[in-house]
């Protein structure tokens, strides 16, 4: 209830400190604003007020994007935050490499973690945060939200009633052309030591916890990938060497018989709402994307004869479109389930957690081990440390 009263009494508030003052960080704060500004979220008939606090190094950015969201406290003194008696959740949006730190920072002082995906870029420094959250008794996530777009939710729905039967395959297509001179997304995604990988690390983390979901278990992985460019320029011209795939493809086995496709891409001409999935069945068929969802039916759909000589009908209306709930953003779904969670003091049961972060990130390593193995790799060889560090390293 913007500008107004809350429909019912404030019992507690969570202070939610983001790090980071780039794109997702800002999604991060818009969503944690407008619970804000809604009167906080609530829970058991009562209010939980919630209020963010911004962390960033560069003073103009974290100015700036404050004043946007009416965010009143800052800084850009990262401890302050992490050690900040009265700060009750961390929520790092810093780029991937500047994940471990913090994080396990903010643990060491009792915080509550969220973070953005990839956990860290590192397999071993993700088990042991993981470790570390468990051991600390502290509530953690981690932000996939694809699970929460209008599309892949009414999929779940669908797949759990049993709409296709058995699982057959599934395709998975994501892409658009990001020019040589990059303008359309930041150029630390090309860089190793900041991105940890290229468009596998980036996306792939995000269709293995989505099929995971919708699907079932991955028990394996065969890749390959390329890069287009081996030299980029930032957008004021200057040349940089790219060290990391910019598309790659990834065929999936899953544990119960299912195989899959993930292709994506940065050099790519996009046609459609990326990604768009394709679910196929024993009885029927889903393809949906993150807004829109269709539906058919193998026994009431026409059959098909091929036949190279003719010209193929389109069959686009022979799928039914189903209505999805479009509208609600997916981030700030999942932080308000997650941050209700927190506020209970038990996780809200079906939320991405660390434990998908480090199975999404063996994923990740197995993916990469195949390219350069050209072979399939089981997600049983890629095994993790989860031996938490000794001593909790500041930042």
């Amino acid at each position: 209830m913007p500008n107004g009263q809350p429909r019912h009494p404030v019992v507690k508030q969570l202070n939610v400190a983001v790090l980071g003052t780039g794109r997702l960080a800002e999604t991060h704060v818009a969503a944690l604003a407008a619970m804000r500004d809604a009167g906080g979220i609530e829970l058991d008939g009562q209010r939980v007020a919630i209020e963010p606090t911004l962390y960033g190094r560069d003073a103009h950015k974290v100015r700036s994007l404050a004043e946007r969201f009416s965010v009143r406290r800052v800084s850009q003194r990262l401890e302050e935050f992490l050690e900040a008696s009265d700060v009750d959740v961390v929520d790092n949006c810093l780029v991937n490499a500047l994940h471990y730190k913090p994080l396990m920072h903010a643990i060491s002082n009792g915080k509550h973690v969220f973070s953005e995906k990839p956990l860290t870029i590192d397999l071993a420094e993700a088990a042991q945060l993981l470790a570390a959250a468990r051991s600390a008794g502290v509530q953690h996530g981690v932000i996939q939200n694809m699970r929460f777009n209008a599309g892949p939710r009414k999929a779940h729905e669908l797949l759990r009633a049993g709409y296709v039967g058995r699982i057959f395959s599934t395709d998975v297509i994501f892409g658009y052309m990001v020019p040589q001179t990059v303008l359309n997304r930041p150029t630390w995604f090309y860089k190793l030591a900041e991105a940890g990988g290229g468009v596998v690390e980036d996306m792939m983390a995000h269709f293995f916890d989505l099929l995971r979901t919708l699907i079932g278990p991955i028990d394996a992985v065969y890749a390959a990938t390329g890069i287009a460019w081996t030299e980029r320029r930032e957008p004021d011209g200057t040349p940089f060497r790219v060290e990391v795939e910019d598309l790659a493809s990834v065929t999936v086995r899953f544990q119960n018989g299912a195989i899959g496709n993930c292709f994506a891409s940065w050099v790519r001409g996009k046609r459609e709402e990326v990604p768009e999935f394709q679910i196929d069945g024993e009885d029927g068929s889903l393809v949906f994307s993150f807004n829109k969802l269709r539906a058919i039916k193998h026994r009431t759909a026409p059959l098909f004869r091929f036949d190279a000589r003719q010209v193929q009908a389109e069959s686009l209306d022979d799928w039914q479109a189903i209505d999805v709930e479009v509208g609600r953003d997916p981030f700030g779904l999942q932080l308000e389930l997650w941050l209700k969670g927190v506020a209970h003091g038990a996780p809200t049961r079906g939320l991405p957690t660390w434990e998908d972060a480090v199975i999404n990130q063996r994923l990740i390593k197995a993916a990469y081990r195949s390219a350069a193995e050209r072979r399939e790799v089981a997600l049983a060889e890629i095994e993790v440390d989860v031996t938490p560090p000794a001593v909790v390293t500041r930042v």
